[in-house]
């Protein structure tokens, strides 16, 4: 009973900081980072680590001394799903004709890490309940609500094959049980338990091995592919993909609601990553809240001088929809609204024209919003490698 009460406080507790219903988005960070997946493997994809990281550590420990004692104490994911499952009796033992699959995805993901692009990391349960949260903050859209799909689709599972995520599908609950393996075999019992050993190893080798292989592939291929405008602080697209969780969290924390799930605009890599939206806001240069909560390392943690030095996309004119440029009227509407003095004015027929300098630009959409051309924006903001970008104290020096 006590157990039951403990693990129904943990998920009540999980989904109202995923709600925000509970406004500590520091605590949220701090609940998926006991995810050793997301925060160890995230830290380890990443080449860097936070305090945040460590939280990881415990639990680690933990699954090595207690099997499974993760998904039996803490795991809301787990507690949903044993609920769901006992709806269905006669669904009962069908997981144990289902092949190990958790434990194949889980070195997938241990040597995609080891080769910066963890992919499965989405898989995680704490991610997937974090992202079936997110999706229903205010303003809703159909975009956010794609990230609540994969708690269900485990809920339907569960439902049809009782306890079949945690104990064949679960990455987590697989990386559990093989520490639960390595323990036995560090004090063998049974012969047969030693008999298996070499060949589990064997296993765990070519798991791990092919997750690298693929993983260096997959980074290979996406280093030139077109890159959209990502959050202030991604990491470089050819790990950005693999590293993001699709937890929600970055959505969930932006204050100007402009962050949303990418639908595969970017290619199927980055299918539910975060993508800003400059349609209706842009992106504040007081704000750095999306940096604060990510729990994998794929959005950097910036201080915020850093956040409004950092140039996360490129501003470009389009001359044949610009008021000034193609009309010969007067606007410069983007020059009076872009906060880091990065549109210049050209004259043209006596009409002053907006140029961007590249340099000084930080493609925060400040530009891109206002403009009044229509039906088109005549400048929009284009995706690059995130960089650092000239301060705003050196504006007044040549471009």
């Amino acid at each position: 009973m006590k157990r039951l009460l403990l693990r129904g406080f943990l998920f009540l507790l999980a989904a109202g900081l995923a709600l925000q219903i509970l406004p500590w988005r520091e605590a949220a960070m701090a609940f998926a980072s006991l995810s050793p997946i997301l925060s160890l493997l995230g830290a380890a994809a990443a080449r860097a680590a936070t305090a945040w990281t460590l939280l990881g550590l415990p639990v680690l420990v933990l699954a090595f001394l207690r099997s499974r004692w993760f998904c039996r104490y803490a795991c809301p994911v787990g507690l949903a799903t044993e609920a769901v499952g006992r709806l269905n009796r006669k669904g009962r033992g069908r997981f144990a004709k289902w092949p190990h699959l958790g434990r194949w995805l889980f070195l997938l993901l241990l040597g995609g890490a080891a080769a910066g692009y963890p992919f499965f990391l989405w898989l995680d349960p704490l991610s997937l309940f974090s992202g079936f949260f997110s999706a229903w903050k205010a303003p809703l859209a159909r975009t956010s609500l794609a990230l609540a799909a994969g708690f269900p689709l485990v809920l339907l599972i569960s439902w049809i094959a009782p306890q079949a995520w945690c104990h064949r599908l679960c990455p987590l609950g697989a990386m559990q049980d093989l520490l639960s393996i390595a323990r036995r075999k560090l004090h063998p019992a049974p012969s047969a338990a030693r008999a298996a050993g070499p060949s589990l190893g064997r296993r765990a080798f070519l798991g791990v091995a092919a997750g690298g292989v693929l993983a260096l592939a997959l980074r290979r291929l996406l280093r030139d592919k077109a890159l959209p405008v990502r959050p202030p602080g991604a990491r470089p697209e050819d790990r950005f993909t693999g590293l993001c969780a699709r937890c929600g969290a970055c959505i969930r924390a932006c204050p100007s609601h402009i962050l949303r799930p990418d639908t595969g605009d970017s290619g199927l890599d980055g299918l539910l990553a975060p993508v800003v939206d400059y349609s209706q806001n842009h992106c504040f240069e007081y704000c750095n809240e999306c940096s604060k909560v990510c729990p994998t390392g794929a959005i950097e943690r910036l201080a915020l001088d850093a956040k409004r030095n950092r140039a996360m996309g490129l501003a470009e004119v389009y001359r044949g929809k610009c008021i000034a440029w193609s009309y010969g009227q007067y606007c410069m509407v983007c020059h009076e609204f872009c906060p880091y003095l990065a549109i210049d004015a050209v004259e043209r027929r006596g009409v002053n024209c907006p140029v961007v300098k590249a340099d000084m630009c930080r493609g925060c959409g400040a530009c891109q919003v206002n403009c009044p051309a229509q039906p088109d924006k005549a400048i929009v903001v284009q995706g690059i490698p995130q960089r650092p970008a000239r301060p705003m104290e050196d504006a007044s020096g040549p471009a």
